[in-house]
This record gives structure tokens, sequence and C-alpha cells, in this order.
């Protein structure tokens, strides 16, 4: 069972705890842990806006980006084919150093002058989750234009992987995990309100029609996805990606989420 600590902290208050004090907490209580993985996402890398994209005059598969990065707003070459406008993206400044020895530094792209770059997950050392550059949203909760990504604790997180025995599948999901630990620091279960969108419902009967017959002594529930056109916030592509499942349609990845 892989973890993360945000993810945990959705569900359960882990303030004051430290990812240290966390592993032996489960080992303590029967989950054992594998190992954990630290993000450290490099200072000088920061959120930004794409304000203007249009083709580079001398490469077709080139951008000229005007970018806002909180401070100032930069020129940016990026050849990212999902580059556009209006999106919020994450971006390397002048004189970051990315994990992989990189240094960041005004460059000349076919004659354009770029000042910074636009990041892939993987290029600021989290995992693949999407092609081309990452496209933020919401679902990493609020932040301003400028602001390192470090200071996010969506992206500056760790990952923890928690060797499970066959008889503890009550832990075959974040909740469940999140309720021993619940148990074992004697601190309340988050709440979770679910909101149905009564307007989204509409219609169900034309992805999926479910009866059944002869009086069954059971209670049955049922719910459909649709899956056509399929849209996932940024974090749970990033989670997916965490557990090593990227595939979009898989909807027992999807239940772990919720």
């Amino acid at each position: 069972m892989i973890v993360t600590r945000s993810w945990l902290n959705e569900w359960i208050d882990l303030n004051g705890i430290s990812t240290d004090e966390l592993a032996k907490k489960f080992n303590s209580i029967g989950l054992e842990v594998d190992s954990i993985k630290s993000y450290d996402i490099p200072k000088k890398i920061i959120f930004g806006n794409v304000l203007e994209c249009e083709k580079h005059p001398d490469a077709d598969k080139l951008n000229v980006c005007k970018v806002d990065i909180g401070t100032s707003i930069r020129q940016i070459v990026c050849g990212a084919s999902n580059v556009r406008t209006g999106l919020n993206v994450v971006v390397a400044t002048i004189g970051a150093t990315m994990p992989n020895g990189m240094a960041i530094k005004p460059v000349k792209l076919r004659g354009v002058e770029s000042e910074g770059m636009i990041c892939s997950a993987k290029e600021i050392g989290l995992e693949d989750c999407q092609d081309g550059i990452m496209e933020l949203d919401s679902s990493i909760g609020a932040f301003a234009l400028g602001q390192e990504v470090y200071q996010n604790p969506i992206f500056c997180d760790d990952l923890i992987e928690i060797e499970l025995t066959a008889n503890r599948g009550d832990c075959l999901s974040i909740r469940g995990v999140a309720r021993d630990l619940s148990a074992a620091y004697d601190r309340p279960i988050r709440e979770t309100n679910i909101n149905e969108d009564e307007d989204r419902r509409v219609g169900i009967g034309r992805i999926l029609s479910l009866s059944h017959e002869n009086g069954l002594d059971v209670n049955l529930r049922y719910r459909a996805v649709d899956l056509k056109d399929l849209s996932l916030p940024f974090i749970v592509r990033l989670r997916l990606a965490q557990i090593e499942d990227s595939r979009e349609a898989d909807i027992e990845a999807l239940m772990l989420y919720v």
C-alpha cells in the first residue's frame, strides 16, 4: 500500500508529527513501512501563469510564451505540445538548479530569447503524471503566482510504502490506513462531505440500467461512471502516478483515491 503524507493529512490531522515518527508509529501498530521517498523541489521553481502563447517564428514545434511569475512577466520558449494561454504552470526561473543538475540560464532558442523553463512533473523530480508540462488547477490548493513550489505540501511531500500482510485488507485504502492512525494517535478522522451534483445525474439511464428480481433480501448500491472524455484533476493524476498506476480508466485506483 502506497500513501503520501499530504494524502493522509486529508483524512487525519498530522500536524506536529514528523514523517520519521509516523513511520515508527506504523511499525508499532503492525503496518510495516517498507520504504520512504521524500520529494525535494529545488528553490527558484515557482508558480506561473501563461498570459500569451504564440508559435515560434522559426520553429514549428516551439512556442513563445509570456508568463506571469508574480513579480514580473518573462518570455519563455516552450516546446511542450500542451502549453497554451491561461494555463497555470510551474516555472524554473533563472538561477534554479534542476534535480538533474542543469542550471537555468538566459538562452536564445532559434533566435528568440528565453528566460526560464516551463516544467513537466518529471523535470522537477516528481513522477511523470501527464504528457507535456504540468497543467495545474485548484486541486493542489491555494497558491500565488511567484510562490516557490516547495512551499506547497502536495509537491514537497513524503511517499510511504507499507508492506501489508494478507489479513490487513482493511488498510487497502487511504481511509483504512488513516483509521488505524486515528486509533493510534487518538485523533479524529476528518469529516468528508461528498456533494452529489443532481445535474450530473440526469440521464444516467442512458449509461447503465440495472434491476434485480425475486425480492432479494439485500441492500444494493450501484454507481455508474461515464469515462468518455475523462479529465482528472492534477492531484489525482499525480497520485495515480505515485502509486504506479497512471491509467486514467483504472476505476480500482480511482476508488483508492476517494
